[in-house]
């Protein structure tokens, strides 16, 4: 993956996330497999569903997290268990954030719990998530709930838009564009007025560049010159119509156009 990146000269900026496909505590090896990708130099290190997959969240969880706090590497663990269970599962990983000092090192990608929770739940829930620095990301999957985009910005979460599978034994709907990941999300969340449109496309665009290891893009002088151009309106414009890309500019470098 290293050699491929460097190919394109500094034009992509990558994290690579060691990823546990069928669970960690199952298979036999795989937690030692993650310590040597930690060693090895990976930006994170992945979880999957420590209650469904592993039958023991505890044990995944400290394990996980305990091993991110060794190799100071990142986590991005995958949590799709629903209602209680899924928050009873973000709240064990709060939990061992706090204790171990991992505040802003943390995302949870899924989370689909979140949007299954009683209202004052929910909200209780949030406030620690932002309190800590987890961050939250989705795929904006068609047939649950989605993640509530209002309470996630009252709370203080940052959240942002990821691609799962890109034509491959998942799905074979992806495209890896985030803007048509962001439109399916505003479309399933009833979004209709412009400045929620708006706030959907700043969470698509420079307001992830964190996500990615970079600094917030906002296209002012001194910022890194990632832009890609499309012929709409406006952004809300774009969102809603997912135009074709004109150009685009990585890191200073014209890669289509």
């Amino acid at each position: 993956m290293r050699e491929a990146v460097a190919a394109y000269d500094g034009a992509l900026t990558v994290q690579i996330v060691a990823f546990p496909q069928d669970g960690v505590l199952r298979r036999p090896g795989e937690l030692e497999l993650l310590h040597d990708a930690a060693r090895a130099g990976v930006e994170h290190v992945g979880g999957l569903d420590p209650a469904t997959i592993d039958r023991d969240p505890v044990g995944q969880i400290d394990a996980i997290l305990a091993l991110a706090a060794e190799h100071g590497v990142g986590v991005d663990i995958h949590l799709h268990d629903p209602a209680e269970l899924g928050a009873f599962q973000i709240e064990l990983f709060l939990d061992r954030v706090e204790h171990l000092g991992l505040e802003e090192r943390v995302n949870i990608a899924h989370g689909f719990a979140v949007a299954e929770l009683a209202p004052s739940r929910r909200h209780d829930l949030l406030q620690r998530v932002g309190d800590l620095g987890v961050t939250m990301t989705t795929v904006a999957p068609l047939h649950v709930p989605q993640l509530p985009l209002h309470e996630m910005d009252s709370a203080g979460v940052a959240f942002a838009f990821g691609t799962d599978g890109i034509r491959d034994l998942w799905s074979p709907y992806g495209t890896g564009d985030l803007l048509g990941i962001a439109r399916q999300y505003a479309r399933a969340s009833g979004l209709v007025r412009d400045e929620d449109l708006r706030r959907v496309v700043e969470l698509t665009t420079g307001h992830a560049a964190p996500f990615a290891g970079l600094t917030p893009n906002r296209l002012e002088v001194g910022d890194r010159a990632d832009i890609v151009l499309v012929d709409a309106e406006n952004p809300m414009d774009a969102l809603v119509r997912t135009p074709a890309r004109e150009m685009v500019i990585s890191g200073g470098r014209l890669l289509v156009g």
